[in-house]
């Protein structure tokens, strides 16, 4: 009887530790390289892993004109182009508009991402998934806006390196990067994620 009832409490204790667990990870703030929390409308550049890549997020005209648009966001290695700073803005229904925390985000926090700089062209800057209805894949561009859910995404860290992810559940994709000579932000539920880390831009 007494082993039976030690056996009870153990299966209850290690259920309880599991979803304690859990839940911190979602809670889980987000951190720059420089250990600091992650804040909403703060200038960040995003570099692919570490500083010794050498590839950076960029705005960049993926046309043969070079005064042409769209751009779009791409994962680029060039000592000549800058990386161009973004900033994660809450959209108006986060749950998050209430709490002590509103201005840093979590690995469960929805956000939006856009680029800090102006551009010349019209549009929004706000990073947005269109999905190809043919395929597993979809593209990142700079038309989206602050509260449309293909314009929302969360932060998670697998390891010692951060992914975007975009959607839930059954739709959920991660961001990964194109292959060819330009790495081209994608949408996608079966390659390799882009691990990114933050890096607060100062000017």
């Amino acid at each position: 009887m007494k082993t039976n009832a030690i056996s009870f409490l153990l299966v209850v204790v290690a259920t309880f530790v599991v979803v304690v667990v859990v839940v911190a990870d979602v809670n889980q703030k987000v951190y720059d390289a420089d250990g600091e929390p992650i804040k909403t409308n703060v200038p960040y550049f995003v570099s692919f892993m570490t500083l010794e890549y050498g590839m950076w997020i960029c705005r960049m005209n993926m046309g043969a004109d070079p005064m042409s648009c769209p751009q779009q966001p791409v994962m680029f290695t060039d000592p000549n182009i800058a990386p161009t700073p973004i900033m994660f803005v809450l959209p108006s229904s986060s749950s998050l508009s209430n709490s002590s925390d509103v201005n840093v985000v979590h690995e469960s926090t929805e956000v939006s991402i856009k680029f800090a700089s102006r551009d010349r062209c019209s549009e929004s800057g706000f990073w947005r998934v269109v999905q190809n209805n043919t395929s597993s894949q979809g593209e990142v561009v700079l038309t989206g806006s602050k509260s449309s859910s293909d314009s929302t995404f969360t932060i998670e860290k697998p390891n010692e390196y951060y992914t975007f992810i975009f959607g839930s559940n059954d739709d959920r994709t991660t961001i990964s990067i194109s292959n060819g000579p330009i790495s081209r932000l994608i949408s996608t539920r079966f390659s390799g994620e882009m691990e990114v880390y933050f890096y607060r831009a100062t000017f």
